[in-house]
């Protein structure tokens, strides 16, 4: 018979309760003061170089959440629901031309711009959906590809016609009275979009829903023979997945000030897949890595490669005359890595690592 105590039994899992809310409150406190550090380039009173700020300022930081969101969206899609799709850039664009009607020509308020943003990025994310019905594999994987060179050229017709080869202006967006002027003003609006989007698709993730969402990602035909509809399962995730998507493209072109069909190319989508490869598949806080990878990374090295100006040999023709070069080959081989060694990411060696020192503590 055990000697354990229900009180002691308790014990461990309030210790682990309290431990989880001081990490909670201190990373809000770090989310809170970051960008007054990357602003003021200082941090309690003593200023900091560019490097030991990792050559980071607050307008990558900002990119970073708006690729947060993407990430996020996508990862909802093929990670969750398993509906591979090449075609993101095209959800971003349609939720950036949306933006340009609404704001910039008809000049509605900010919210509403958003609101229309998302909602003509569902209404595309339907249509690129319906192929789903009827094919799979590959030839689903190109109907996304077609889909986004039909919103390119669209988006391409519409900037030649109303605003030329000078691109889609977009103006300083408005809550009211408060401007998003500053990149402070914007790191502030844009992280609780972040963690609302993250907080929705979680719970989405473990409502009834989305666990029969994703059984339908492990076992179609099973779930199919428990009467569940996978056809109307799968058009909700893609409108759904692209209805966040064009909100991120629409603050993304709010952000730039300044949208062409160029911005939202093959290779913009291509990056979102790469973000959630390496992130790790399936996982929401996955999501949330690979983009701070792949965004913040390039302007890491950038910051090694003005210190090693005057070096000379393999560290200046690797960081100074080939780094654009060096960024592509880290990616590529991070992604080739982690798909051969790791298949679930970044958030997939996290739950290994998790699971190690479990077993260890079982066998102390």
């Amino acid at each position: 018979m055990s000697n354990t105590s229900p009180i002691s039994s308790i014990r461990p899992t309030a210790g682990g309760k309290l431990k989880r809310w001081i990490w909670v409150l201190a990373f809000i406190a770090f989310v809170g003061y970051l960008p007054i550090v990357l602003t003021e380039r200082a941090a309690f009173g003593v200023a900091l170089s560019n490097m030991q700020l990792l050559n980071l300022g607050l307008t990558q930081v900002n990119l970073m959440l708006i690729a947060m969101l993407g990430a996020l969206s996508l990862n909802y899609l093929t990670g969750s629901a398993g509906l591979i799709s090449i075609g993101h850039a095209a959800f971003y664009a349609v939720g950036a031309m949306t933006a340009a009607i609404t704001g910039s020509q008809w000049g509605w308020p900010f919210p509403l711009v958003l609101l229309s943003a998302g909602l003509g990025g569902a209404f595309a994310g339907f249509l690129a959906g319906l192929p789903s019905l009827r094919v799979r594999g590959l030839y689903f994987v190109l109907s996304t590809m077609a889909m986004h060179y039909i919103v390119f050229f669209v988006f391409l017709e519409y900037q030649f016609k109303f605003f030329d080869v000078v691109g889609v202006p977009f103006n300083t967006p408005k809550l009211g009275s408060f401007e998003l002027n500053t990149p402070l003003r914007w790191y502030f609006f844009l992280l609780p979009v972040v963690a609302l989007v993250f907080w929705g698709l979680r719970n989405s993730l473990r409502s009834r829903e989305g666990r029969v969402m994703m059984a339908m990602r492990d076992h179609e035909l099973a779930t199919t023979s428990v009467g569940v509809d996978v056809r109307i399962l799968r058009l909700k995730a893609f409108a759904f997945s692209s209805a966040i998507a064009g909100v991120a493209g629409a603050l993304y072109a709010y952000y730039l000030s300044n949208a062409t069909a160029e911005t939202f190319g093959i290779n913009f989508a291509i990056q979102f897949i790469a973000m959630i490869i390496i992130g790790g598949m399936g996982s929401l806080w996955g999501s949330l890595v690979g983009a701070a990878l792949w965004l913040l990374l390039p302007s890491i090295i950038t910051g090694f490669a003005s210190q090693a100006g005057d070096s000379t040999g393999l560290v200046r023709l690797l960081l100074v005359e080939n780094k654009a070069q060096l960024v592509q080959v880290i990616f590529g081989m991070m992604v080739i890595l982690l798909l051969i060694f790791v298949p679930g990411g970044i958030a997939g060696m996290g739950r290994q690592l998790r699971n190690l020192i479990a077993v260890k503590k079982e066998h102390e």
